[in-house]
């Protein structure tokens, strides 16, 4: 009889092509991985890999046990997680995904008021590069913006709009002028978005004005972007709430990125009814649709930009002054 948890080291060969290799992978001694495998040949009474000098060949039956092989593997995974997952509930912790622009601009006021609802908890923010995967219990709730990977498991909640349009520094209109116009606005250097900011619907509008034309800068992180904008690099498509908050950036009255885009709170299904995450999303639901005076309608940008500029002439057709 083979032992299951051998597996993992027949899935680690094949994967790595060698014992060295898979041990690497593993974090255990190659004599391990070598010891295991063969336990589990000779359990099965027939071989897995033909030894060659380059590596680890698998045999026939290797391949045949590979997919079957993976789905235990699976399994045992979401058993880990969802041992995870309930410790974490046990203890009352809950542990919260999102973006390091919402941590800092919008999750700290979410927490103020849950915490009046909800005291005796300890709360984990992850603001990771890699957003936390829900389905093997890296988070209990998410906090994402743009486009989202479509997930049965996942539930998702719109609770919240956020409204975007184009925005530069001061200095940046002093220079290149305040565009009006598309093809004004073209001719000015421009940050896009790259990676997964590139799904954010007012970056995807911003990329398709530019189309054959290359943007002075691609961006994959926000802050990077709102940096270059502040600094007077670039002009980009930013949220209304955060950069109205900025004395030094002006809206541009070029409406091509004035974009609705939503908030969106994700969860596995089986956190469906824990009491600690559905008051969070019912505290987070209720003050971002309360918030959303800070979302000023973009559309009047061009009366806000000259105005607040004092621009006349040049700078508000669009012309270096």
């Amino acid at each position: 009889m083979y032992d299951w948890n051998d597996l993992k080291y027949l899935l680690a060969v094949i994967r790595a092509g060698s014992t060295a290799a898979a041990a690497r992978l593993l974090g255990v001694s190659q004599t391990t991985v070598a010891r295991r495998l063969d336990a589990l040949e000779h359990a099965l009474s027939a071989p897995l890999f033909e030894r060659m000098p380059e590596g680890f060949r698998p045999t026939q039956l290797a391949m045949e046990l590979l997919p079957l092989a993976e789905r235990i593997e699976e399994r045992a995974s979401r058993l880990s997680d969802l041992a995870r997952a309930h410790a974490r509930h046990s203890r009352q912790v809950l542990r919260i995904s999102t973006t390091p622009l919402l941590a800092a601009y919008l999750l700290p006021d979410l927490l103020a008021h849950y915490r009046q609802k909800v005291s005796e908890i300890t709360i984990e923010i992850d603001t990771s590069d890699s957003p936390a995967d829900l389905v093997h219990g890296e988070a209990d709730l998410a906090l994402r913006l743009g486009t989202l990977p479509q997930n049965p498991e996942i539930i998702r909640s719109r609770v919240g709009i956020s409204h975007w349009t184009l925005y530069a520094s001061r200095d940046f209109v002093s220079v290149h002028g305040l565009p009006t116009s598309p093809e004004a606005l073209i001719a000015c250097p421009l940050a896009v978005g790259e990676g997964a900011l590139a799904r954010i619907l007012p970056l995807q509008r911003l990329s398709e004005l530019l189309s054959t034309h290359a943007p002075a800068y691609r961006c994959d992180n926000l802050e990077a972007l709102i940096a270059l904008v502040r600094a007077g690099l670039a002009a980009a498509p930013l949220p209304v709430w955060l950069a109205n908050r900025d004395q030094t950036l002006v809206p541009l009255p070029v409406t091509t990125c004035n974009v609705a885009a939503p908030i969106w709170m994700l969860s596995h299904e089986r956190n469906r009814h824990v009491p600690h995450i559905v008051a969070f999303r019912k505290v987070a639901t209720h003050r971002l649709r309360t918030m959303r005076h800070q979302n000023a309608d973009p559309e009047n940008a061009s009366d806000q930009a000259a105005s607040s500029l004092g621009l006349t002439g040049p700078a508000a057709t669009g012309n270096p002054s």
